[in-house]
């Protein structure tokens, strides 16, 4: 009587265990869905993205000299601290930050001139990229485009409020970009 229970009891064990194994090994929500954009040398693009990082209703400052130019991937330059000038294939908004010192993480900001800004129960850290909001974990794999337009907020704003500061973001001035080949 007790060896088919056994057996039983054996075989659920075994499928029991395959499960698990599978679920926490071999499941695909812990592989990179997709590769990172790889970075290509310097001068193998050339693009221009505009960025407003908003603190409450304050502007983050980028103007001061420290994040101009600090990269020749990609930087700030002629204290237009607005328009993020790529110059290298494969950049990233969390690629561009780190260039500049500052860290974008899943739900923290971190501005050495300005302090950390993390989601809580009274502000949350969202990003809208041309006009639609997305998951800040997205902007690893996204490869910043010629005249995207970024807002990142940190703050407790109903969407239309967010929508109005979206259109605060500032347009890419024409002299910039009309001596640009298409990408």
């Amino acid at each position: 009587m007790r060896s088919p229970y056994v057996a039983a009891v054996s075989i659920a064990v075994v499928v029991i265990s395959a499960s698990v194994l599978f679920k926490f090994v071999l499941d695909e929500p812990f592989a990179p869905q997709r590769p990172f954009p790889t970075i290509a040398e310097p001068g193998s693009v050339h693009s221009h993205t505009s960025l407003l990082v908003m603190i409450g209703n304050k502007s983050a400052n980028f103007c001061a000299p420290t994040y101009m130019l600090r990269s020749q991937a990609v930087h700030f330059e002629n204290s237009n601290c607005f328009v993020v000038h790529k110059h290298a294939k494969g950049i990233t908004l969390p690629v561009f930050f780190q260039s500049i010192g500052v860290e974008l993480r899943d739900s923290c900001l971190t501005i050495p001139s300005e302090g950390n800004f993390c989601t809580n129960d009274k502000n949350a850290l969202r990003v809208i990229l041309n006009g639609k909001e997305i998951p800040i974990p997205e902007l690893a794999y996204y490869e910043l485009r010629n005249n995207d337009h970024i807002l990142i907020n940190y703050g407790f704003e109903s969407d239309a409020l967010l929508r109005f500061k979206y259109n605060q973001v500032p347009m890419i001035p024409v002299d910039i970009n009309k001596s640009l080949p298409p990408e």
